[in-house]
């Protein structure tokens, strides 16, 4: 799949909107994420997805508020699920990651959003050869035919445009588990995976200046590797200069510069479910 954490904005100042919604309250870049996953699930590639999943359970489908991991403590948890979903498909509106097609004010606002680009782009964009109103498509699994201009310079060395996710990330529920930092650190070191399958074989690593200029992800975001290692989504490579934790034992002599932690994601992590791996992890903490 591609994803937010993987898209430059060309109209702002350049890093991930994914990065935009790890500040804010609420489920948004969960809601994203699994609606990319539903509608893949269902369209074929290359086409433009069609939302017709309605907000709420109705006697014959499941609404989308049934599909948010979010949590109310609310005596009305219904109201309190409701008000969780409209205020992620604002904040998604509000950086160009839906569109919705009721006006302000009306009952029916949120009825039938849809999708736009992982980009966030607020306008029409020039694609090679064609003209795309920014709306999301269904990736191919390989979308390396089709170069896209608006990708960090780093795409121009990885093998693929889409990144590849299992599915499992969400049958397993760690879509639903993961707190929204966990989940773009997760995604921008598949997402470097994805690029550069050659380097990925000894780990991938990324400079500060490149993590916050394509990623728009901060240091405190960052230290959720530790978290994801804890889990066993990742592994953090052996340094001989670093704890074992990554942090600095030594720095080398004669001119030598600290290298950057290397990770390597482990797809076996993903088959666990989720929700007893994390309390699992978090009880030996304890």
């Amino acid at each position: 799949m591609r994803c937010a954490a993987a898209q430059e904005d060309a109209q702002s100042s350049g890093s991930s909107p994914a990065s935009a919604l790890i500040t804010q309250k609420g489920w948004a870049l969960h809601l994203y994420l699994i609606a990319l996953f539903e509608a893949q699930t269902r369209s074929a590639p290359g086409t433009e997805s069609r939302n017709t999943r309605p907000l709420y359970t109705t006697g014959e489908q499941r609404g989308w508020a049934d599909l948010l991991p979010a949590v109310t403590a609310t005596t009305n948890q219904t109201a309190g699920m409701r008000r969780q979903l409209t205020r992620a498909l604002s904040q998604l509106a509000h950086h160009n990651l839906v569109e919705l097609t009721g006006q302000p004010g009306l009952p029916n606002r949120y009825v039938g959003f849809r999708l736009r680009n992982e980009a966030g782009m607020a306008h029409h964009a020039w694609r090679p050869g064609y003209w795309t109103p920014g709306r999301y498509t269904i990736p191919a699994a390989d979308d390396s035919e089709l170069p896209d201009p608006l990708r960090p310079p780093a795409a121009k060395d990885g093998q693929v445009e889409a990144l590849l996710l299992p599915a499992s990330f969400y049958l397993q529920g760690w879509v639903h588990v993961l707190s929204a930092a966990e989940i773009l650190t997760y995604l921008m070191l598949r997402d470097l995976e994805t690029r550069y399958p050659e380097s990925s074989k000894r780990g991938v690593f990324i400079t500060e200046p490149n993590r916050l200029k394509w990623y728009g992800i901060r240091r405190d975001v960052y230290e959720s590797h530790r978290q994801l290692a804890a889990y066993g989504l990742i592994e953090l490579l052996p340094d001989p200069h670093r704890r074992t934790d990554g942090s600095i034992l030594r720095r080398p002599g004669g001119g030598v510069y600290l290298q950057p932690l290397r990770f390597r994601t482990l797809p076996q992590g993903l088959e666990q479910s989720a929700i007893r791996t994390v309390i699992t992890a978090i009880g030996s903490t304890w």
